[in-house]
């Protein structure tokens, strides 16, 4: 955790450099510092968020995809980007951007908005412009992680997009993930939990994730939510993917696992009844969970890339 006298000092160094065009080296002798330090001062800033850089970049579409894919799987919207990179890491930022722009378009003052976090929802929180301003009740839709990475850190997302669009924040005041089925029946009913859910069940619009349930870079796997093998046991028995870190076949259905039952948030079949549920997901790797997804009924717009939506429509996925 960063102090208070760190944060302004992160803050005035990348003022200075950011907004004042200083270079590093003007920057070392007004603060009497050393350049090697005021370098590694803008890397904190950077790696900690307190600054942040957005680039725009241009965005092609795949047109003629996008609606052989709306009209195969009865979405929406289909948003396709025209792949141009084989960095995944560019690739899900400039997706994430695509999103952010067909939010920033559908989001309408006194709009309810819940939100599943995972690395693609982060990446689209990031991309929404700084100046885009709507009055949106931004609604935590899934429980809170104790140890959290930064982009399943739900409570401080749901914060920072309601903070970003000038909107009202509505936290769920519950953990992710009970000790057992029988213990997140009763956190559901808790009357706090329980009016945090109805908020979310009312919701316009969900945005969402797609995970793959990768061994080692599945989010269950990183934070912690599940082992290595007890995703390996689901997928021999025909789960492809989650949403909401709710688990689904190829079907689209909900896996029967006691790890679903365990979840405190949002369902599948809530997220059915949403009017409109916006799920951001790319690469080969995800093309059967992003399939999987897509039959589930609970999607209304898909924005992915280019190479994964002409694999998923070759029937390969």
């Amino acid at each position: 955790m960063i102090d208070a006298a760190q944060r302004e000092l992160l803050a005035r160094v990348s003022a200075m450099y950011y907004q004042q065009e200083m270079t590093q080296n003007e920057i070392a002798a007004a603060l009497d510092l050393s350049r090697v330090k005021i370098y590694r001062l803008l890397k904190e800033a950077r790696e900690t968020q307190i600054v942040r850089i957005m680039i725009d970049w241009p965005i092609k579409r795949a047109q003629a995809l996008e609606k052989r894919l709306a009209q195969r799987f009865a979405l929406d919207q289909a948003l396709v980007l025209q792949t141009s990179s084989s960095d995944s890491a560019l690739l899900l930022r400039q997706i994430a951007q695509l999103a952010a722009r067909y939010l920033e378009a559908a989001l309408v003052d006194r709009s309810r908005m819940a939100i599943c976090f995972g690395s693609a929802t982060y990446e689209v929180i990031n991309a929404i412009r700084a100046d885009f301003q709507a009055d949106v009740k931004v609604m935590q839709a899934t429980g809170s992680l104790a140890h959290a990475l930064k982009e399943f850190d739900s409570s401080a997302l749901t914060r920072q997009l309601a903070q970003k669009l000038g909107g009202e924040a509505l936290y769920l005041s519950s953990p992710l993930l009970a000790d057992s089925a029988e213990a997140a029946a009763v956190i559901r009913e808790q009357a706090v939990v329980a009016r945090s859910l109805e908020q979310v069940r009312r919701a316009d619009i969900a945005l969402v994730g797609i995970g793959d349930l990768d061994l080692a870079g599945s989010g269950f796997v990183r934070a912690g939510v599940a082992e290595p093998d007890q995703l390996l046991a689901y997928r021999e028995r025909g789960a492809v993917g989650d949403m909401a870190w709710q688990i689904f076949d190829r079907a689209g259905s909900l896996f029967p696992c006691e790890l679903n039952q365990r979840i405190i948030g949002v369902t599948l079949e809530e997220l059915r009844a949403i009017p409109q549920t916006i799920a951001v997901a790319a690469g080969l790797n995800k093309a059967a969970a992003i399939c999987g997804a897509l039959r589930s009924g609970a999607i209304n717009a898909l924005c992915t890339d280019e190479e994964t939506a002409a694999h998923i429509m070759s029937k390969k996925a």
